[in-house]
């Protein structure tokens, strides 16, 4: 790691420990938002910014989606697997015209749904936080810690992009029925669904990688779950302690592996969220998730890419 880029983790840590902790002396869970370790990641840790997106557009997703999902859990009187169907599909809608490439959106939309919040809180939390994450930006690009990047917009869909949407919906549906109904529901937790957008995205460098960003997903779902166990539920240290200790260990296995994938962070932290007679299942659940997504998306979308190509070179032809 370059010295340069301390600043960076520090403040990392410092988002976090100020989200958690304010959870825990205010004892509202809907204070902690997962994603908000995942843009601290795509915007001060990875080497070059992990989306096309500006910071007005982050925050207005965020907002967006945030007070979408909690609409959805409030007055959204269907079984849990449809308003998350709902959620995710609205939300690929809003993805592919927002002339951007930042899916952590999609987690903002679902989270509320899966925990069932009803609450404001959630999305004032959200809003807030994320504010506070794009501030940091800015600091640290005055700062010269971080270069700023230029957002390129993204074109608006074409036919071949709702060709991506359906087939991304489908099978997320039918996984998310399965999921919830068996009670395997952490399998598609938030952030897997946020991960299985990116998989299915032409030229991602994750599914080219994809056992070594499984066991990076899997590795940082078990820490957040360990540190959770032995910190709060075993030595009933703060859970704040438990948060900052489990994101250093992660941040520092993304420096190990070189990939630095926002979702693996945001599952690091939403296991200080998830039921405590949960934890142990909580890393096979998501494990399988991000597997079988993973495999279908190497299945689906890597056939598909190359069904059209060969169409695209007949008609060239």
């Amino acid at each position: 790691m370059n010295l340069k880029q301390i600043p960076n983790y520090i403040l990392t840590m410092l988002i976090i420990a100020i989200m958690v902790g304010a959870s825990e002396v205010l004892g509202e869970k809907e204070i902690i938002f997962p994603e908000i370790t995942a843009i601290a990641i795509g915007l001060f840790i990875a080497p070059h910014r992990s989306w096309q997106v500006n910071k007005a557009r982050i925050l207005i997703l965020i907002s967006i989606c945030s007070v979408l999902g909690l609409m959805i859990s409030l007055f959204v009187p269907l079984p849990l697997w449809l308003k998350m169907s709902i959620a995710f599909i609205i939300c690929q809608f809003i993805f592919i015209f927002s002339k951007t490439s930042f899916a952590p959106m999609i987690s903002a939309a679902i989270l509320p749904v899966m925990l069932g919040t009803k609450s404001i809180i959630y999305p004032v939390a959200a809003i807030l936080l994320t504010a506070l994450i794009l501030l940091g930006s800015i600091l640290l690009e005055k700062l010269k810690f971080k270069e700023y990047e230029a957002y390129i917009p993204q074109p608006l869909p074409k036919r071949k992009d709702f060709y991506d949407l359906i087939l991304r919906s489908l099978t997320a549906v039918i996984c998310i029925a399965f999921a919830t109904n068996f009670n395997f529901g952490f399998a598609v937790a938030p952030p897997v669904l946020v991960a299985f957008t990116e998989f299915t995205r032409r030229n991602c460098k994750a599914r080219q990688k994809p056992i070594k960003t499984v066991l990076l997903i899997l590795l940082c779902a078990f820490v957040g779950t360990v540190c959770r166990y032995f910190c709060t539920v075993q030595l009933r240290l703060p859970l704040t302690f438990s948060a900052v200790t489990a994101t250093i260990i992660m941040l520092a296995i993304l420096h190990l592996f070189k990939m630095y994938l926002p979702p693996a962070g945001a599952l690091t932290t939403l296991a200080m969220l998830i039921p405590q007679e949960k934890l142990f299942l909580y890393p096979i659940e998501i494990l399988a998730g991000v597997s079988v997504f993973m495999g279908l998306a190497l299945l689906i979308f890597r056939n598909k890419t190359k069904l059209m190509n060969k169409h695209n070179n007949l008609k060239t032809e």
